[in-house]
């Protein structure tokens, strides 16, 4: 047998030998957590949405109060003085009071529909509210599973780029084959 050959025998000897090895540090990282890697991805995709869907709600939300000639700031004083039942104090106008009143049923539907929306986007990825919560409350909680979350986002990270790449490559192979 040559150098070279004995080379290669031992060099494959080592790969299979520390491989397995690999898997189960793998395999014991991702035991570690009391969530499955599916349902940490479905929490990082329903988060990122959710986070959208709020933002674009608080703006509707916004929006309607401005159409009632309010600012959120004055808003947002008025509901207060209503929670503590000091509405009637003077200090708002009855054309402010009326808007507030009138904008009150607009805002709340679309507190509904963006709870309808939170619920479909949970179920699309795979989750239920209530999981939801728990992943979001352990995750707030332990550094280890935020870490765990950032390499489960980077592997996915990656496996985009992989992906973009290949079929960019097949793109270009196709295009060189179509010039031939």
């Amino acid at each position: 047998m040559s150098t070279k050959s004995l080379f290669k025998v031992i060099v494959a000897i080592l790969l299979l030998a520390v491989f397995p090895f690999n898997l189960l540090a793998i395999d014991e990282q991702e035991n570690k957590f009391k969530y499955s890697n599916e349902s940490l991805l479905g929490f990082i995709d329903s988060n990122k949405e959710i986070s959208e869907l709020r933002k674009e709600n608080n703006e509707k939300i916004e929006a309607s109060i401005v159409e009632h000639n309010l600012t959120m700031e004055r808003y947002n004083q008025i509901a207060r003085a209503s929670q503590i039942g000091a509405l009637q104090s003077g200090t708002f106008s009855d054309e402010e009071i009326e808007a507030f009143n009138n904008v009150g049923p607009v805002i709340s539907q679309h507190q509904r529909d963006m709870q309808t929306a939170m619920q479909m986007i949970l179920e699309e990825n795979g989750l239920n509210s209530s999981l939801y919560q728990e992943i979001l409350r352990s995750y707030q909680q332990d550094t280890a599973l935020q870490e765990h979350v950032r390499e489960l986002m980077r592997e996915r990270a990656i496996e985009a780029a992989r992906e973009a790449r290949r079929k960019e490559a097949e793109e270009k192979a196709n295009q060189d084959k179509d010039k031939s």
